[in-house]
């Protein structure tokens, strides 16, 4: 009898351990899902498994969000034409399109899935596209996540 009591201490401590750590660390962030940190663009991008910012890309910041998916959110400005064409080398045959965007403040978006995933990572890249007042450059939303 001793032996059932002992299994079950040496079972029931580290559960009420986890349950406990699991509980605490949903009580310290105000929203679990939404860990966002800042991240390198170099390994954002290497996660849609591209070596880097498309040429002509500047003003980048990215970061990371995860918990129990990961995703990143690449924000860059590029010159209209240097956009189209790293999106014809990148990810061919993607189009940037107005009709399913959201926010309505969004001018044009897309939604690529990769077949296969991304050796870095990624299933699928969410991009969000808003033309500035010069009506040459783009703020591009490049978000790659897992599912």
């Amino acid at each position: 009898m001793k032996r059932a009591w002992v299994l079950v201490a040496a079972l029931a401590l580290p559960l009420a351990w986890l349950s406990w750590k699991a509980v605490t660390d949903l009580g310290n962030s105000a929203d679990p899902l939404s860990t966002r940190k800042p991240a390198s663009c170099t390994e954002a991008m290497r996660y849609a498994d591209q070596s880097g910012l498309p040429p002509g890309a500047r003003d980048a910041t990215c970061e990371v969000m995860t918990w129990l998916d990961t995703s990143y959110d690449v924000e860059f400005r590029i010159a209209r034409p240097d956009l189209d064409a790293w999106l014809a080398t990148a990810y061919p045959g993607t189009t940037l399109g107005s009709d399913f965007c959201h926010p309505d403040t969004v001018d044009a978006c897309a939604h690529i899935e990769l077949e296969p995933s991304a050796a870095g990572g990624a299933e699928a890249i969410d991009i969000d596209v808003r033309y500035e007042e010069d009506g040459n450059t783009a703020l591009v939303n490049f978000r790659p996540f897992d599912v």
